[in-house]
């Protein structure tokens, strides 16, 4: 188990890319609310200026998605394990107008449901 110090450490070491407002990349993310709540999304949580976390309980992942920006304005996504103790998928590249759906069809989608 990682503890939230050892994890803020390695953020700031390895993860951390460029500062952003993670109001409005909470804007993105809540663009369709039922789409957000699906996933048991809870624990916003501000990394300085440089990264979003928070807390899932969707069908494919359970705990942690960590959100930062890249230098070339594009979000990656790391989906860590409940106690911070390894990342289990990241997805690079994602811009904004796709991130929730990336989002979700990273730990909630499945390809029966019906829009």
């Amino acid at each position: 188990m990682c503890n939230k110090t050892d994890f803020y450490e390695k953020f700031k070491t390895e993860f951390a890319q460029r500062p952003f407002d993670q109001n409005e990349t909470l804007l993105w993310l809540n663009r369709n609310k039922i789409i957000t709540m699906s996933w048991g999304f809870n624990s916003p949580t501000s990394l300085d200026e440089h990264g979003l976390m928070f807390k899932v309980n969707g069908h494919h992942h359970k705990g942690w998605v960590l959100v930062t920006l890249a230098g070339n304005d594009t979000y990656t996504l790391r989906f860590l394990s409940a106690q911070f103790k390894e990342t289990k998928a990241k997805i690079t590249e994602v811009y904004c107008d796709v991130l929730q759906e990336t989002v979700d069809n990273a730990i909630e989608r499945i390809e029966s449901y019906s829009v």
